[in-house]
């Protein structure tokens, strides 16, 4: 155990047509020393993968491992796939800390563009919203809802969370209408959407809500609810928390990292192979 070591980790790589690191050996760097717990991070990391639309199994291939003397599972993780670890890592280990860092600055230097620690929390949040949404338009439908009246349902719990519609809200914070809102906002205004939108579709099932103004009275309620605990935490109501960059912008910026690590690879694996790399000084 110890601080991560850049160099080592570059070290540590491997060559079988592509550039890899074993996940075993790379937990290792990162100042794990279980493997179940590990795997938890890479599971994270995985599905970090897929939310960006990216196969996960092309940065995550799992492999048969030889550890002292016995055989295990382990994975193949590309250079962007230990980004990804690291990203969902313990940052309480320096050696976490120190490898988000060095994997971050990499990547910033290979797209010319900064990567937050947040933007894999914003896009992970932004899908699980998508799902949330779908489910509390299933549950509203099934409490009687018309699909014509979910957007006034919808706009209820707006109302509730930040004072005003949802056009108005867009009109404060300066977000084209044709935008969709959820796509400008930042991680914890984001989760706190979340939040309210899984706590509605929770409450109508419990309390057996039903018909367009119970519903209604619902939404807003719960939004009135998240509005209080967030002032009450940050002391800043949610409609005066910042926007944030488009979340497509992000993903592009995430992707452009992805792609610039596997050409980096690339390019050091032919220079490595080519002809005059073979030649004596």
């Amino acid at each position: 155990m110890g601080e991560f070591d850049i160099e080592k980790f570059e070290a540590d790589g491997r060559e079988n047509g592509v550039r890899f690191w074993y996940a075993h050996e790379f937990m290792r760097a990162l100042g794990y020393d279980s493997w179940i717990t590990f795997q938890k991070v890479i599971t994270k990391a995985m599905g970090s993968c897929a939310k960006l639309g990216l196969d996960p199994t092309e940065s995550f291939a799992r492999e048969t491992y030889l550890e002292g003397g016995k055989e295990c599972i382990t994975y193949k993780l590309s250079r962007f796939a230990c980004f990804l670890v690291s990203m969902h890592a313990d940052s309480s280990k320096p050696e976490v800390a120190k490898a988000k860092a060095s994997l971050a600055a990499i990547a910033d230097q290979l797209i010319a563009e900064r990567i937050r620690e947040s933007d894999l929390g914003r896009i992970e949040t932004r899908e699980d919203l998508k799902f949330a949404e779908r489910e509390l338009s299933g549950v509203a439908k099934s409490a009687g809802l018309q699909s014509s009246h979910f957007g006034i349902f919808k706009d209820a719990g707006f109302r509730g969370m930040y004072n005003m519609s949802l056009r108005r809200l867009m009109e404060y914070k300066g977000v084209d209408p044709k935008n969709t809102l959820y796509d400008f906002m930042g991680l914890e205004e984001m989760a706190g959407n979340l939040f309210r939108v899984t706590q509605t579709a929770a409450r109508v099932k419990t309390k057996g809500v039903r018909g367009l103004p119970a519903l209604q009275d619902t939404a807003q309620r719960v939004g009135r609810e998240v509005r209080t605990m967030m002032i009450k935490n940050s002391g800043v109501p949610p409609e005066q928390l910042p926007v944030a960059e488009n979340i497509d912008g992000v993903r592009r910026r995430l992707k452009s990292a992805h792609k610039a690590m596997a050409k980096m690879d690339e390019s050091r694996r032919r220079k490595k192979l080519s002809p005059s790399s073979l030649l004596p000084d």
